[in-house]
C-alpha cells in the first residue's frame, strides 16, 4: 500500500525527562517495524518508505532527541547510550514486543547496540549504511556531510532551502527532497528557516560521565538475528573492507550494494532500498 495521501498519527511520551516525538503509520497489530533516523535527520525522511510498508507492517519513524519534533537535552546528551536509553524507554512505553529496526548511520548505530543488548526483542535488524566501525582516515572527517545534513544555514524559504539541499543530494527525487524540507525546518525570529536539530549536534558528541564508550564491533559479534547492510556506492561511510567485515564476523549478516546512492540511499535510490528491504523481510519469513 503507498497512498501519498496518508498522514500518520503524531504522538509523543515523555521518556528520560524529555518529550520524543514519533510518527505511527497505523497497522495496529502487524509485525512492528521501527525506523530510527541518522544524526540531523527526522522521522518524516522515512515516509516514502513507509508508506510502502504499512500495509504489511505497524510502522513506527521516531525522531531521536534533539531532531524533528523531540525535545532538545539542555545538557548537550546526545551519547550513544542516550539514545539506546530512549529507544527501549519507547518500545516498552508503546508494547510493541519483538520488532524489525531499520537503522540509518547514527540510527543504525542505536538499532546495533539495542540488539547487542536485547537479542529477544529484535527479530530483524536492517543496517543503512554504517557498520561497526568507520573508515580510517588520515584527517578527521564529518561523515554526516554525505547525507541531507548540511551544515546550519537560514533560509529566506523552504523553496531556497529545497534548491541548496537538490544541490547536495543530486540523485534524490525532487519530491523526497521538498518533503523532507517541508517536516525538517523550523522558524527562526527572523522570519528565516534553519534545520531542524539541536545545534549543539553541529559538534562532536560529548563523552557521558561514567558510562564507557561501546566497542561496536565486539558488540555485532553477539547479534544473531538475521541482519541485512545495505551500502550505497558512492558512500564514504560503508567501504568495502567495512561490509566485508560485517559479514564475517556476525552470524548472519547478508550485505548489498545499491548503485547510483551514497550515504543516504533510501533517498538517493527509495524503489531499489526499498525492494531489498522488501526481499529481506521475505526471505528471512517476517
Amino acid at each position: 500500500m503507498s497512498d501519498a495521501s496518508f498522514t500518520p498519527d503524531s504522538r509523543s511520551l515523555q521518556v528520560n525527562g524529555l518529550e520524543l516525538h514519533h510518527l505511527d503509520w497505523g497497522t495496529s497489530g502487524r509485525p512492528p517495524l521501527v525506523l530510527l533516523h541518522g544524526i540531523r535527520l527526522h522521522a518524516h525522511c522515512w515516509s516514502h518508505f513507509s508508506r510502502a510498508f504499512r500495509g504489511d507492517y505497524h510502522v513506527l519513524a521516531l525522531d531521536a532527541r534533539g531532531h524533528g519534533d523531540s525535545g532538545w537535552s539542555e545538557e548537550g546528551h546526545y551519547h550513544l547510550n542516550d539514545l539506546y536509553e530512549d529507544l527501549h524507554a519507547v518500545l516498552e512505553e508503546r508494547k510493541l514486543g519483538e520488532v524489525t529496526l531499520i537503522g540509518h548511520s547514527l540510527g543504525a548505530r542505536t538499532a546495533m547496540l539495542y540488539t547487542h543488548l536485547h537479542p529477544e526483542r529484535v527479530r530483524r535488524l536492517v543496517l543503512v549504511d554504517m557498520g561497526a566501525g568507520l573508515p580510517p582516515t588520515a584527517k578527521p572527517v564529518d561523515f554526516s556531510r554525505y547525507t541531507e545534513t548540511p551544515p546550519p544555514k537560514d533560509f529566506a524559504t523552504h523553496e531556497e532551502a529545497v534548491e541548496y539541499l537538490g544541490g547536495i543530494l543530486r540523485l534524490a527525487p525532487r519530491e523526497l527532497i521538498e518533503e523532507s524540507v517541508r517536516f525538517g525546518m523550523r522558524e527562526l525570529p527572523s522570519g528565516n528557516f534553519t534545520w531542524k536539530y539541536d545545534p549543539a549536534l553541529s559538534g562532536p558528541p560529548r563523552p557521558r560521565t561514567g558510562t564507557p564508550e561501546w566497542d561496536l564491533w565486539e558488540a555485532v559479534k553477539t547479534i544473531d538475528c538475521p541482519t541485512l547492510l545495505l551500502h550505497g556506492e558512492h558512500s564514504r561511510v560503508v567501504t568495502p573492507e567495512i561490509a566485508q567485515r560485517m559479514a564475517a564476523e556476525m552470524s548472519d549478516c547478508r550485505v548489498e550494494l545499491v548503485e547510483q546512492a551514497g550515504h543516504a540511499l533510501f533517498t538517493d535510490q527509495p524503489e531499489a532500498f526499498a525492494k531489498s528491504v522488501k526481499r529481506f523481510l521475505a526471505a528471512s519469513h517476517e
